[in-house]
């Protein structure tokens, strides 16, 4: 992470706001739709293999020719709407090649069954192999000067790395993908519990990411350059609750159906490890968002500390939603982060298209902190069975339990 990140630095500075801004666009377009093709089956999938580990060619079978099949559509699509649409010199041939790593997000089943056996270390070593070498091609992109559209063309090769990971690692461990199977009571099983997450990934993806998608129709590529600029910076270590929340998610499902105060118990725990890991973090990152900026970026970007600021306060909020939407996964309340993440995203719109106008990027920055405030403290106060678990989320920002 810490190369990949230093990896993006020297991209960002090589491209300059205009035309990172189209490659930030350009992703954050395509990924609407790899939102869409992932059928909100990853932790259902996880949650059946931890359930039913014998049927594990079945369910990981059923969940890769779905994932397939709709990707398929994603890209006719993309295509389809780019054929459409006003031609953007940068942006629509980036978004043409980038749609083609939705296909290889289908092989991320192997992930599922890895996280159901706590094995991530595999997955880990996949992503990281692939990393390494398309990091290695981006810097030499940048020593030799490239055009901007083999940079698109790199991170199509990343997902093809990463699915030829997955591959080898589920082999290693003398597995098959040939032994998969579709089944088709599976299939309606896992849809009938997924459709509503379906529009969740849609939903979730669009309150953080269809901020850059509104700067670039109502102000400017450049801008997006800006304010995807400091994102990258501010995401930087929101890895760190999602690892722990992932690793720990079987655990939970295990725990659930056992114990119910222990559950809560471990969901107490979870919730403070990651919010204070989370809170010096964000004190730190929003106190020197100027020389983090000007060390970073340089001149050039010197628009983007306002946003860094704000911005780097969302990794808490970020942490608690980490853990809460595991919560919900355990709970069978998938229709309730469908509603949830529906309502977040008519805030996020509602209010870029408010604060967007007057204040720019940095009003941006205000939509996406207090969107991710109202989905994870404002709305759970409207919801009988979400209210019984929220003194959970109050309760984590004590340091200590003496219970």
């Amino acid at each position: 992470m810490g190369i990949g990140f230093f990896v993006i630095i020297a991209i960002t500075r090589y491209l300059g706001p205009e035309r990172f801004g189209s490659l930030a666009y350009a992703q954050s377009f395509v990924g609407v739709f790899m939102a869409f093709a992932s059928l909100g089956l990853d932790s259902i999938v996880i949650r059946e293999l931890v359930k039913a580990e014998h049927k594990r060619d079945a369910i990981l079978g059923t969940a890769f020719y779905l994932k397939a099949f709709t990707s398929l559509i994603a890209i006719v699509s993309i295509l389809l709407l780019n054929m459409l649409s006003p031609e953007d010199d940068m942006a629509t041939p980036l978004v043409s090649i980038i749609a083609f790593t939705i296909i290889f997000n289908s092989f991320n089943v192997i992930d599922m069954y890895f996280q159901s056996k706590v094995l991530s270390r595999y997955v880990v070593y996949a992503n990281s192999v692939a990393f390494m070498l398309t990091s290695t091609l981006k810097l030499l992109l940048i020593y030799y000067d490239a055009e901007l559209l083999y940079f698109a063309y790199a991170l199509l090769l990343e997902s093809a790395l990463m699915a030829a990971g997955y591959l080898y690692f589920y082999k290693a461990q003398r597995n098959s993908v040939m032994a998969w199977r579709f089944n088709r009571e599976i299939a309606l099983a896992l849809l009938r519990s997924a459709w509503p997450l379906i529009l969740v990934a849609v939903s979730a993806f669009l309150y953080t990411r269809i901020d850059q998608i509104m700067i670039k129709e109502m102000i400017d590529a450049e801008a997006v350059g800006q304010y995807a600029a400091a994102i990258k910076v501010s995401e930087l270590l929101y890895f760190i609750p999602a690892v722990i929340v992932s690793s720990l998610f079987p655990k939970i499902v295990e725990v659930r159906e056992t114990d119910r105060e222990e559950y809560l118990r471990v969901l107490e725990r979870l919730y403070r490890l990651v919010v204070w890991i989370s809170i010096p973090i964000a004190v730190t990152m929003s106190l020197f968002s100027e020389p983090i900026i000007e060390l970073l970026y340089g001149d050039q970007y010197k628009d983007a500390h306002e946003v860094l600021a704000i911005l780097a306060w969302a990794i808490i909020l970020v942490s608690v939603g980490a853990v809460f939407v595991k919560m919900l996964y355990v709970e069978h309340y998938e229709k309730k982060y469908l509603y949830k993440s529906l309502f977040g995203v008519l805030m996020n719109v509602v209010l870029n298209l408010l604060l967007i106008p007057s204040y720019g990027i940095v009003g941006a920055a205000v939509a996406t902190l207090m969107t991710l405030l109202s989905i994870n403290y404002l709305y759970d106060i409207f919801d009988r069975d979400l209210r019984a678990l929220y003194y959970l989320k109050f309760r984590c920002f004590i340091p200590s339990n003496r219970n």
